[in-house]
């Protein structure tokens, strides 16, 4: 498992970091020469790299806090609607794939900024997995007092022998596709930060078929028409 992890992380880094140094390399002798349109393409490109090393990073500096016990939920009061429709446009831009967002107007009392990776990651998770023309949804609704995040795509679905292990570090299944990079950190922090919220993440197989993926963060909703107590 340390060996697997260690080559996948390589690879992950060296690739997007190649491509920055590539780029600015470019950028430095040719800078001049280059037109409008060549600079905006390859400086669009550098921040995508640049966005990707600073993903991967986080999620390992992240995932080391967890294992240390201590990273604590920063809670707010988080527009959840507002939230996975930015981080949606954001995941569109990147992946240049379609996707639909069905999001009940939810106001909540999490941590935006685990919530934002927790979407992030499992849209991240449905790109590495599926075709770029497999459609993917993303929803968010009210469950009993709490919230329901779920994406979901139409593709080939989770065998059930894997399911139980998706969510540990390190783990993406034997036979995980040569063309789905990845370092199988991302559903571990999923996880990690559905129980920081007093939660759960699961897999299920999707209506139709494919695989859907959510999250419960019970008891953080706000009920309508009135804010919690103490909430700012």
């Amino acid at each position: 498992m340390k060996n697997t992890f260690l080559d996948a992380v390589s690879h992950e880094l060296r690739t997007p970091l190649a491509t920055v140094i590539g780029i600015a390399l470019t950028l430095q002798r040719a800078g001049s020469s280059l037109t409008e349109e060549d600079t905006v393409d390859l400086v669009d490109r550098l921040v995508a790299n640049a966005g990707k090393l600073d993903r991967l990073l986080a999620d390992l500096l992240d995932l080391d806090r967890l294992s240390k016990g201590i990273l604590e939920p920063q809670r707010s009061r988080t527009d959840l609607a507002a939230l996975v429709g930015r981080v949606a446009q954001e995941w569109r831009q990147r992946s240049g794939r379609q996707l639909e967002v069905l999001v009940e107007p939810v106001v909540a009392w999490v941590d935006s900024a685990k919530v934002e990776r927790v979407v992030e990651n499992l849209l991240a998770n449905a790109g590495r997995h599926t075709t770029p023309d497999t459609p993917v949804w993303v929803r968010v609704a009210r469950r009993d007092g709490g919230v329901l995040l779920a994406v979901e795509d139409a593709g080939g679905g989770v065998p059930r022998e894997l399911r139980a292990t998706l969510f540990e570090p390190f783990r993406r299944g034997p036979g995980a596709a040569a063309h789905a990079p990845g370092v199988g950190i991302g559903l571990s922090l999923v996880a990690r930060f559905a129980e920081l919220h007093g939660g759960r993440a699961w897999v299920q197989d999707r209506p139709g078929g494919g695989a859907s993926f959510q999250v419960l963060l019970p008891d953080a909703a706000e009920p309508v028409g009135r804010r919690r107590p103490g909430l700012s």
